[in-house]
Parts: C-alpha cells; sequence; structure tokens
C-alpha cells in the first residue's frame, strides 16, 4: 500500500478513500474513481502498434499501472456478448502472425490433450470401483453411475477426434497465432472495452473461444455467437476442429465436502455435455464443422 500511496502522491491523486477488490484497488477521489493494480504485462504498446484501442486509457508507472474507473453502462447480456465476441474477432484479426511449428507445436497441443484424457479416464474408472464398492448408493454416486457409459463416450469421441486431427496438422509448417486476452468473461467487457489484460499471451485464437465458451455455455446461443465471429474472422479447418475437441473434453472430478455439492457438480457435468452436443450437431448441420 504504501507503493500505491507513493504513486498517487507523483499523480497528484488526492484519495478520500481506498477499496480493495481481489488485486485491484479503488481509489476514491473527490472528482473520480482510479482502478490501481500491478503491472507486470507489457502487452498497452503492442496493442496501440497494432491500432487495437479497445481498453481504458493507462498509465503505466513502475510495477503498477493505473486507469480511471469504468462506470458500466447497462445493456442486455445477450447483446453485451454479441458485442464483446465482435471485438475479440477484432482483436484476433489485428494481431495475426505465423510462426514456424517449431516455435509453437502441435505437437505439445496433441500430447497435451491426450494426457488430459487419460488423467479423466483413470479418474473415472478410480470413481466407479469406488461406487460400486458401496452397499447403498449416495445420490451423486447413483447419478454417476447412470450416466458413467456418456462419459466413457465424450472421453473416446474426443481421444478419436483428436486422432484424426492430428495427422492434418503435423506436417504443417507454420501455425497461426494471435494474442490472446485470455481472460474472458462478461464481467470483463464493459462499454466496449477489453479490462484485466494481466493473462494475455500469444496463442491460437481458438484459446479464447474456448475459455469464453466455458464461462457462458450455459446462458447463451453459441451458434449465433460463433456464426458472429466467424463472419470477422474465419477460422481455418485445423482450428475449428481443434476448439470443438476442447469443449468437448468433461471436466475431471472435483473433491466437495457435502453430497449436495457432489450432486450439483455431476448435474453441471452432464448439463454441459448434453449442451455441446445438441451445440457441435447443430453447427455440424450448418455446415462451420469440416
Amino acid at each position: 500500500m504504501n507503493k500505491v500511496n507513493q504513486l498517487l502522491r507523483e499523480l497528484e491523486i488526492k484519495p478520500l478513500h481506498y477499496e480493495k477488490r481481489g488485486k485491484v484497488t479503488i481509489v476514491i477521489t473527490k472528482e473520480k474513481k482510479y482502478v490501481i493494480k500491478k503491472n507486470n504485462h507489457p502487452i498497452y504498446d503492442y496493442l496501440n502498434q497494432r491500432t487495437f484501442t479497445y481498453y481504458p486509457k493507462v498509465r503505466v508507472e513502475g510495477d503498477y499501472e493505473i486507469s480511471e474507473y469504468i462506470e458500466e453502462v447497462k445493456i442486455p447480456e445477450e447483446q453485451k456478448l454479441m458485442d464483446m465476441i465482435s471485438l475479440v474477432a477484432l482483436l484476433h484479426a489485428k494481431t495475426t502472425h505465423y510462426k514456424v511449428v517449431e516455435d509453437y507445436s502441435y505437437q505439445d497441443i496433441y500430447e497435451q490433450i491426450l494426457g488430459n484424457l487419460n488423467y479423466l479416464k483413470k479418474q473415472y474408472d478410480e470413481k466407479m470401483d469406488q461406487v460400486e464398492s458401496e452397499i447403498f448408493m449416495s445420490p451423486s454416486s447413483y447419478l454417476l453411475a447412470r450416466h458413467i457409459t456418456s462419459l466413457y463416450n465424450m472421453i473416446e469421441f474426443c481421444r478419436r477426434k483428436v486422432e484424426e486431427w492430428y495427422p492434418k496438422v503435423k506436417e504443417l509448417k507454420k501455425i497461426r497465432l494471435v494474442i490472446l486476452h485470455n481472460h474472458l468473461e462478461l464481467s470483463h467487457f464493459l462499454n466496449n472495452q477489453l479490462i484485466s489484460w494481466n493473462k494475455s499471451k500469444i496463442g491460437p485464437p481458438i484459446f479464447d473461444l474456448y475459455q469464453l465458451y466455458q464461462n457462458t455455455y450455459a446462458s447463451f446461443d453459441w451458434e449465433d455467437l460463433l456464426a458472429k465471429y466467424l463472419a470477422s474472422y474465419p477460422l481455418k479447418e485445423e482450428e475449428l476442429e481443434l476448439f470443438t475437441i476442447l469443449i468437448s473434453i468433461p471436466s475431471p472430478i472435483e473433491n466437495f465436502p457435502t453430497e449436495y455439492e457432489r450432486v450439483q457438480f455431476f448435474q453441471r457435468q452432464l448439463t454441459y455435455m448434453d449442451k455441446t452436443s445438441r451445440f457441435l450437431e447443430n453447427i455440424k448441420k450448418g455446415s462451420k464443422l469440416p
């Protein structure tokens, strides 16, 4: 806090009081509010150089960045998400570049996905061994036992798809990369600006889509969202295939302290699988899948 106070004095900002929100400090003055947080990610100069300026005006001072607090204009969440996906497509379009595959390996992605699938299969096998040893099944165990075949089928579907995908990409000489915001959720999109860039990195564009899908699949129509994104930034065949593989992978089992939480977890898992399966089937019918 001493460093924050020193920074405010240097900028001649006179705080009335502070609010701490996670890793962010909200500074309230007589005239306006400011947001101060640690800055160890020099992304803004590059975004400016690529003429992508859809983020709050930020001043970087040493280890900190300071910006004016954004008072959000309330709009329907579905409209907000459609605006957000358009801005993400613009970010990807303005920061697209290519690297030789050796510098960003498809093989690493392939091996990581297979490792995740092997871990999931082992985890669900061990859980089913535990379930089958129960004399009287708990509600969460019964729910899992009823649907374990669907979970196994999804894991094998992903394994088959990634084995079909990898031969198509392993001979490619270059990979398309972009700046990933890498922290996409509705709360990080305010008044047509993206905030919270501290996790941004370089990677294939579908990783932003995958993250946003995970955060919003339950409440929004992703067929329209994907169509809007593709209209501005068409994905390559291998990119779209990788996206469909990633969103199809079930979540690992989490350990919750109460039976109610365990039931809720498996219900969310089944809802996710059902929504994702229907989404993939619909976009396949709409010829958005290869």
